[in-house]
């Protein structure tokens, strides 16, 4: 009986050492497959992060050019703004100069205009 002992001893030792075997050798497969995964997020992430770059860059430039637009446009205002003045003064002075002619210094004017 000694000797099914030591067998089964045997066996049952040799049983340990392969199941044990076996879970650090999945353990080792399991870090390296949970390591691969994780560097292909990483490898994802920084994909996208280089999409969403390249996607602020372009924003940025429409940005900088709507500002340089916006610039212009206001600078086109104040030219109006200005010309509005102008004209607004050189009419104060024609609807000034009016004012200083008589009903009889009009009927001349449009009698001499149309005589012809």
């Amino acid at each position: 009986m000694n000797n099914n002992s030591n067998i089964y001893s045997i066996i049952t030792l040799c049983l340990v050492l392969f199941i044990a075997y076996n879970y650090f050798y999945k353990e080792d497969n399991t870090f390296e497959q949970q390591e691969q995964v994780l560097q292909n997020r990483i490898d994802s992430l920084n994909t996208q992060a280089l999409k969403y770059k390249h996607e602020r860059d372009s924003l940025d430039n429409n940005i900088i050019s709507l500002n340089d637009s916006l610039l212009d446009l206001q600078s086109q205002i104040v030219n109006k703004s200005n010309q509005i003045y102008k004209l607004k003064k050189a009419y104060a002075k024609k609807v000034q100069h009016i004012n200083n002619y008589t009903v009889s210094d009009i009927n001349e004017y449009l009698t001499n205009r149309y005589k012809k």
